[in-house]
């Protein structure tokens, strides 16, 4: 009767450990699965904001898109009372300032938008009106600037490029989004992203 105590003994031990084994090796095993699924749904993750990046794109043109610092220093320096620019001039200035809010294939040469640009640029047609064949036409552009609005600028842009008529290439087809705006204003003006209105 020792003899069957000992060996039910030694069975039962046996079948405890291997179950136990058994059932250590499951809950591992269990875990595994759990944690590849949850680093496999991070990096899907991932892989979805790195798509989301991927689909900004830039609107700065890398072959013609820098800043004028010849106009830019010319409408700073402007006050009451100068000479206006010639009209070519004015509509390439509207024309320039537009770029950092467009869409376009070709961006020849930019300028910063800023109010006080805007201000001069308005105060200069309104005192020389008779002087500007699109007067009104700028006017028209640089008041709803002044007041932010923005919403028609890729029009604006291209009723200058379709008065100067002596362009190719450039047409403005859209609106960039903010993002792309600052970009623009820190790829081509050189201002951080802290330090842009």
């Amino acid at each position: 009767m020792k003899l069957i105590h000992v060996l039910a003994i030694v069975v039962l031990t046996a079948f405890l450990s291997i179950s136990g084994t058994f059932l250590i090796m499951k809950k591992n095993y269990e875990n595994e699965v759990s944690k590849s699924a949850a680093i496999q749904l991070e990096n899907s993750q991932s892989i979805s904001n790195v798509d989301d990046e991927e689909e900004f794109v830039s609107t700065v043109d890398i072959n013609f898109g820098w800043e004028n610092p010849t106009y830019s220093q010319m409408l700073d320096e402007w006050k009451s009372g100068d000479d206006p620019f010639i009209d070519n001039l004015v509509q390439e200035v509207i024309q320039q300032m537009s770029h950092q809010k467009i869409i376009a294939d070709e961006k020849e040469s930019s300028i910063r938008i800023t109010p006080e640009r805007i201000v001069t640029l308005l105060q200069m047609v309104e005192e020389n009106k008779d002087r500007f064949q699109h007067s009104d036409k700028y006017l028209e552009i640089l008041n709803r600037w002044n007041h932010g609005d923005f919403s028609t600028v890729d029009l604006d842009h291209n009723a200058m490029w379709f008065i100067q008529g002596t362009k190719q290439g450039g047409i403005a087809t859209g609106i960039a989004s903010k993002e792309q705006e600052q970009d623009y204003i820190f790829r081509v003006f050189g201002i951080p992203l802290e330090k842009q209105n």
